[in-house]
């Protein structure tokens, strides 16, 4: 019956499983199609990764494929720049006589066919990068620069060819780096070679032909003028800082890739050395020399073998740009190659191990699927074989254990029917005992048996046995309360009397002390008025002393200033004494000019009619002699006389001196004075303090004797109203005795 129970419980849990289950989208599937369905669910962002790399391969062939366009159509725009600047050359030759006009109308017609078939390759391609504007710009440069033919001079034909190279080429072979990428390729190799053929050494070759046509012309003239010696400088300069650019370039392209290093490092110094010579030359022979011996010819051919080994540098590092994309397609389609075969390898394998991994999987859950039927249906015996160390094995072990645990749960639920009923046997009998003695027979017991129930009855019988001991006891002491009761009336009464008669003389001492707390009060205000009169007095004493002590520091400070005024007038009487001596001095030089004046006239007047002036000048300087002496009189007798009146403040200034002296003393003394009285001051009020915190403990300690006087006084009432209580308690507790008396009386006791 259990089993059947247990075996309903687990399918109902099944179905209540396989019901809420019901409710998903895939409760209808099997194991192995929901793994088919993850397998699905990973490759589709497999596919779309593998789609992915292979859209950016594309993206990266046709970046490639856009670059090789433009690396073709900056090579068309090269072609024509370079013979443009061979037609400017040629044309500046002829019209300087140095050259013939048939190369330069041969030229004319190479740079018809080279614009001819640049336009027609970018009209075949669709104008992919904006040429046709550029192109039909310097068709209308080029036209007019035909019509002109030998009419113009050669200034006026090398301006137009420049400003056609400056307003359409440069600008085209920019824009053609720009538009197919060329400009912003990622690998430093091909990003140093593009800069250099594009733009560096374009540039260059732009300013080699200008430094070529300002040297020709310079050189046709029989003297070099400041202007043009400074153009070919600022050329020279120019020429070399865009050099110097190109070369690094250059330099940074050959070592991001050593393949074509020794090429590019050959061409290049060998074009530098010539552009050495060039520079040097146009520097010795225009620029440091007013007039030079060099010819144009000889500067222009030599200008000319410079601008061929830089178009070779240009074709080289051209050539290699074409062998990096070349080699850079290959490497793209061979990574493209690699990763298909690779992602189809990793591909391949993952599905071989989810197969591998289905398998394993729904084998063993097919087997614990069948055994969960079996055992659903009341096969307690069934057994899953166990093969895997995985969840699914650990599932298996669980339900072994289950089906096993289920059949010891059966043969337990056996045995423990039978000895329920056993128990309920039990039960019944000693139901009946439990009511005897719930009517107060505590003389009957149940009887032990051996299983749960018997240590109850046992445990129950041993309540019994000392709730009848403890009965006897309650009766016996019932009666002895009852006695300690009616003893405990008479003492109380007793108790009453005493306590009300320690209330009333608690009263009376209480009213005494609280006379005496205010006569104590009193003294202790006293005291404290006469400790804050004290106080008053020692700092009042206090401030005299300051007031003393900046008496003397005052007196000391004139003191001071009175003995460095003595000083001072004492100085200046000494340097008075100086001047008495410099005046001294004044009156010896004045008699002796006063002298020399007159010694100086009677030989003038000797002299007659030559020394009549001398003697003139010689009367002056005698009665500038005389003035001098007059002058240092008076400042002798005003010098006396102020020696005189230094001597009186000397005088007056000792006198005060002393004065200061006297009134110093007196202050010392005053000051000590006030320090006494101020030691006595300090003392009263330390005495005056004293007594104000004794009495004021004194009114503490009365305080506190009149508060424990009243606590009594409480305490004897509060003793009168307990007394009256316990009085009451104990004949409450009297009756409650005789009550308990009676109600013992119902119950049957053993012995």
């Amino acid at each position: 019956m259990q089993l059947q129970y247990q075996t309903a419980r687990l399918s109902s849990s099944l179905r209540s499983r396989t019901s809420r289950a019901a409710g998903g989208p895939l409760a209808n599937l099997r194991v192995g199609q929901k793994l088919a369905l993850i397998a699905f669910s990973f490759g589709i962002p497999l596919s779309v990764l593998l789609s992915l790399v292979l859209q950016q391969g594309q993206q990266d062939i046709r970046l490639l494929q856009q670059q090789e366009s433009g690396v073709t159509h900056v090579a068309l725009a090269q072609d024509v720049l370079a013979k443009l600047q061979q037609h400017r050359r040629l044309m500046d030759n002829a019209l300087t006589g140095v050259g013939s006009l048939q190369a330069a109308q041969a030229k004319a017609r190479e740079i018809d066919a080279a614009l001819q078939k640049a336009v027609a390759a970018a009209r075949q391609n669709g104008d992919p990068f904006g040429e046709l504007d550029d192109y039909a710009q310097l068709e209308r440069a080029w036209n007019t620069i035909k019509a002109r033919g030998i009419n113009t001079t050669a200034a006026q034909s090398f301006e137009a060819h420049e400003q056609a190279i400056d307003e359409s080429m440069l600008p085209l072979l920019t824009e053609i780096a720009n538009e197919s990428k060329l400009i912003l390729d990622p690998n430093l190799d091909s990003f140093y070679l593009v800069l250099a053929s594009t733009r560096q050494l374009p540039q260059l070759l732009e300013s080699i032909g200008e430094l070529r046509h300002e040297g020709q012309t310079a050189l046709n003239r029989s003297q070099l003028d400041v202007a043009t010696r400074v153009r070919v400088a600022g050329l020279i300069e120019k020429v070399q800082e865009e050099n110097e650019i190109a070369n690094q370039s250059l330099t940074y392209a050959a070592q991001a890739n050593s393949a074509f290093a020794a090429q590019l490092k050959a061409v290049d110094d060998k074009a530098n050395l010539s552009l050495k010579t060039l520079l040097t030359t146009a520097r010795d022979e225009i620029v440091n020399q007013p007039k030079s011996a060099l010819s144009a010819a000889t500067f222009s051919q030599l200008a000319t073998r410079v601008n061929e080994e830089y178009r070779k540098l240009f074709a080289v590092s051209f050539n290699d740009l074409d062998v990096t994309f070349a080699q850079r397609r290959q490497e793209i389609e061979r990574t493209r190659l690699l990763t298909l075969l690779g992602v189809g390898a990793v591909v391949l394998a993952a599905f071989a191990l989810l197969i591998a991994l289905a398998r394993s999987i729904t084998k063993p859950l097919g087997a614990l699927t069948r055994a969960s039927q079996a055992l659903g249906q009341g096969d307690l015996d069934v057994k899953v074989p166990v093969r895997t160390r995985d969840e699914l094995g650990f599932m298996a072990n669980t339900f072994n254990r289950t089906a096993a645990q289920l059949r010891e749960n059966e043969l337990k639920n056996q045995r423990e029917r039978e000895e329920s009923q056993r128990l309920q046997q039990n039960i019944g009998d000693f139901l009946d005992v439990t009511m005897d003695i719930a009517d107060g027979d505590l003389t009957r017991r149940g009887r032990v048996s051996e299983d749960v129930l018997g240590n109850v009855v046992d445990s129950i019988n041993l309540m019994v046995e000392e709730l009848g001991t403890v009965l006897r006891g309650v009766q016996a002491a019932s009666s002895s309360v009852s006695g300690g009761a009616q003893a405990m009336l008479g003492t109380t009464g007793e108790i009453v009397q005493g306590s009300e008669a320690t209330a009333g003389e608690a009263q009376r001492v209480r009213e005494q002390v609280q006379e005496v707390t205010g006569a104590i009060r009193r003294m202790a205000e006293i005291a404290a008025a006469s400790a804050t009169a004290a106080q008053q007095a020692l700092s009042a004493s206090v401030q005299g002393q300051d007031a003393v002590k900046d008496t003397l520091g005052g007196m000391q400070n004139v003191r001071r200033e009175v003995q460095d005024i003595s000083k001072r007038v004492k100085a200046l009487g000494d340097r008075s004494l100086e001047i008495q001596e410099i005046v001294d001095t004044i009156t010896r030089l004045s008699s002796q000019t006063n002298l020399l004046a007159l010694n100086a006239a009677i030989e003038a007047a000797g002299a007659g009619e030559a020394g009549s002036r001398f003697a003139i000048v010689a009367d002056e300087v005698r009665k500038l002699a005389e003035n001098s002496a007059q002058a240092t009189g008076r400042i002798a007798t005003l010098i006396k006389t102020v020696q005189g009146e230094i001597q009186e403040v000397v005088a007056s200034v000792e006198d005060g001196t002393r004065e200061v002296e006297s009134g110093y003393r007196v202050a010392t003394t005053a000051g000590e004075r006030l320090q006494e009285l101020g030691a006595l001051a300090r003392q009263s009020a330390q005495l005056a303090e004293s007594i104000s915190a004794a009495t004021t403990e004194q009114v503490r300690g009365v305080e506190q004797v009149g508060e424990a006087v009243g606590e009594i006084a409480q305490i004897a009432e509060r003793s009168s109203v307990s007394v009256q209580r316990g009085r009451q308690a104990a004949e409450e507790l009297q009756a409650l005795a005789g009550q308990l008396g009676g109600s013992l009386e119902r119950f049957r006791l053993p012995g």
